[in-house]
């Protein structure tokens, strides 16, 4: 009796373990499958952190909404490619920045919807901008005729600026009667510069970077080498890596002066350029 009963004893201990790692590999799984659907239309209403999908927050108009309902609302408006968020109750507009305030995500889900607003800012130039001096995001705000305005103003800033749309620059008024102008001189290129298309060939070495780039001494515009990270300005003749901005003797001082030069950059993307001249 005492083997029978060892024997039933350790075939009970084997059967709850066997339980035990099938529910924490279906738990995995879950977590898996939920972080691969974040990564392309964002957080859900199941996976908010800290507050659960019933809790309650106080929203930057004094309204009270549900975290899940807060959620629902940002992913809705992130599918149609909108930034308007504004309260489900008075319909107050919110920031971004408020937005991302009173979902309380992980630093990650953050990263993720971070990334899927500023895509649709550059899908959608004309449409949206961030402020020059505080980065909230604004819409193009239209004239009396209901035409776009060649410039804006944040009103998120504690202090009264004008910037051009197309470049980011100071927008300046020469006059009270005047309707003002950009005070940048090279605008037109620099706005090429932040509103073209990125580099999507998958043998590329610069993928991912601007259709366009500055050369950083005349400010010639260029595009990108078929297979080869330098290039050459055609006015001035300086060198330079499409990746990193830096000259190309600066660049291959990174690299292993024993090994063939590498195709890509040591040094992180350079960002968009933009300059006031």
């Amino acid at each position: 009796m005492d083997k029978i009963s060892t024997v039933f004893k350790k075939t009970q201990n084997v059967l709850r373990e066997k339980l035990r790692n099938k529910r924490v590999g279906h738990r995995r799984d879950h977590i898996t499958a939920t972080q691969q659907v974040e990564e392309k239309t964002g957080p859900t209403s199941d996976s908010l952190g800290q507050n659960g999908p019933g809790v309650h927050s106080q929203s930057p108009c004094g309204h009270i909404v549900t975290s899940s309902s807060l959620i629902n609302m940002v992913n809705q408006c992130l599918k149609k490619k909108n930034l308007d968020f504004s309260c489900p109750v008075c319909e107050e507009e919110w920031s971004w920045s408020q937005i991302r305030g009173q979902l309380q995500l992980s630093q990650a889900q953050t990263v993720i919807l971070d990334t899927q607003v500023n895509h649709i800012i550059q899908d959608l130039p004309d449409v949206y901008k961030k402020c020059p001096v505080c980065l909230n995001i604004l819409r193009r705000p239209m004239d009396s005729a209901g035409r776009p305005c060649p410039y804006s103003s944040c009103v998120h800033c504690p202090h009264t600026h004008h910037f051009c749309w197309s470049c980011l620059a100071p927008w300046v008024f020469p006059n009270a009667a005047s309707s003002g102008q950009c005070s940048n001189q090279y605008c037109h290129i620099v706005a090429t510069l932040l509103a073209c298309e990125t580099v999507t060939d998958a043998g590329s070495s610069v993928l991912g970077c601007p259709v366009f780039r500055a050369c950083p001494q005349c400010y010639t515009l260029i595009t990108p080498q078929p297979d080869c990270k330098f290039v050459v300005c055609p006015e001035c003749f300086h060198r330079f890596c499409y990746i990193c901005l830096d000259s190309e003797t600066e660049c291959v001082k990174r690299e292993d002066p024993y090994q063939p030069v590498s195709p890509a950059c040591k040094k992180p993307r350079a960002e968009r350029q933009k300059f006031i001249t």
